[in-house]
């Protein structure tokens, strides 16, 4: 879990057979061997793994960051441990199944921040103001060139109508974009679906997408999971409604 509120971590691990179950406590339908792992602020990813250091060797989980490795646990091993087959899926949660051909689209654009900024200025508390003005408000982001919690939601959907949302971030640095209430797949460019989630991580300049069925009524908020990106402007919510 990473529990930090602005870092991405990007975690290696040397003398590990590891595999991912699970995503978001979500379980994967099919487990996969990895060598890194990358948690964006509030992500979770569940890991079994074998130690496969020799005796007198360390297992070591390290932060990669700064161009370097950084050891944050290591585990001295008094004895080896023989390789094992990749194990099996963990019982799968009950979801519902998103469908595409019929899902509504509602796209996202993200701008704003350091190195790009707001050129176009954006809308505020319902006034559309300049960069500087936003600034001065502690504004420094958008969505849809809108900072800030709005009035209406971003998505107003029926109990069980299928949403997407395209994303793109225009900006320079990565969002970690949170779903409360409802977990999402995101949509691959050859249109599979990747597993369930509630948290992903949009790098600069990606366009990512996701899909999600409107199981839960209620309001749920939606929103860059950096505390710093959500209070300065990007934060949003969907509304479910229970008929």
């Amino acid at each position: 879990m990473n529990t930090a509120t602005a870092k991405i971590i990007q975690l290696a691990l040397q003398g590990w057979r590891a595999w991912v179950v699970a995503v978001d406590g979500m379980p994967l339908d099919v487990p996969y061997e990895t060598e890194t792992v990358e948690i964006g602020p509030a992500q979770r990813v569940d890991l079994i793994a074998d130690v496969m250091a020799e005796d007198g060797e360390e297992a070591l989980i390290g932060s990669v960051e700064r161009g370097g490795t950084f050891v944050l646990a290591s585990f001295g091993v008094t004895s080896g441990s023989a390789a094992r087959p990749a194990p099996q899926p963990l019982p799968p949660n009950d979801m519902p199944s998103p469908d595409l051909t019929t899902a509504r689209s509602v796209p996202l654009v993200m701008e704003g921040g350091a190195m790009r900024g707001l050129p176009n200025g954006a809308t505020w508390q319902g006034e559309k103001m300049d960069a500087r003005a936003l600034a001065e408000a502690g504004q420094f982001w958008s969505f849809n060139a809108v900072a800030g919690m709005t009035d209406a939601p971003l998505v107003d959907a029926g109990l069980g109508e299928t949403i997407r949302i395209p994303m793109k971030n225009k900006t320079a640095f990565p969002h970690a974009m949170h779903l409360h209430g409802m977990h999402f797949r995101e949509v691959m460019q050859d249109g599979s679906l990747g597993p369930w989630r509630d948290t992903l991580v949009i790098h600069g300049d990606q366009a990512r997408e996701i899909v999600f069925v409107a199981e839960n009524p209620g309001d749920w908020m939606f929103h860059c999971h950096m505390a710093s990106h959500q209070m300065s402007g990007m934060m949003n919510w969907i509304r479910v409604n229970a008929t």
